[in-house]
């Protein structure tokens, strides 16, 4: 043999890894990790009858689940109430609630040649007669803020 010690953790010279190859060239395989989520996808909206106020009605388990925990909540119980809370911040998150999106579109119009600042010029003198004037196309102010309507189709056109 050589001059060196083979043993536990001391491998001979011949039968290892050459410095830059790797023992497990392919890697670890990746886990499909939609697999549960999917099976509890469609357990969650997986219809389901119940009972409400004497009448048979039908929903989602995700649906009577969240009224079991409302109506728990209403009596009392702190950790339904809790979890609840939480499940609503949850969704509002998700669901982006309290930013909505404003699409503007052909309100001043470009100019070649045009800088910012006369551009800031001619929105300051369209907005002195805003009194008057009606407001451009794709643009609706109605009382609860402004929205798009340029997607809409009106019942005029």
């Amino acid at each position: 043999m050589g001059d060196y010690e083979v043993g536990y953790g001391k491998p001979p010279k011949k039968s290892r890894f050459k410095p830059g190859t790797s023992g497990n060239p392919r890697g670890r395989p990746v886990r499909d990790r939609t697999m549960l989520g999917k099976i509890v996808e469609g357990m969650l909206d997986a219809p389901v009858q119940y009972r409400e106020k004497g009448r048979a009605r039908t929903g989602t388990r995700r649906e009577v689940t969240l009224k079991l925990l409302f109506l728990q909540a209403i009596k009392g119980d702190v950790g339904a109430a809790d979890i609840l809370q939480r499940k609503y911040a949850v969704a509002l998150r998700q669901a982006g609630a309290g930013s909505n999106r404003l699409l503007i579109r052909d309100w001043l119009p470009d100019h070649p040649g045009q800088t910012a600042d006369q551009k800031t010029r001619d929105l300051g003198s369209a907005t002195e007669g805003a009194t008057t004037q009606a407001q451009p196309r794709g643009f609706d102010t109605d009382g609860a803020g402004a929205t798009d309507t340029s997607e809409r189709a009106s019942p005029a056109e």
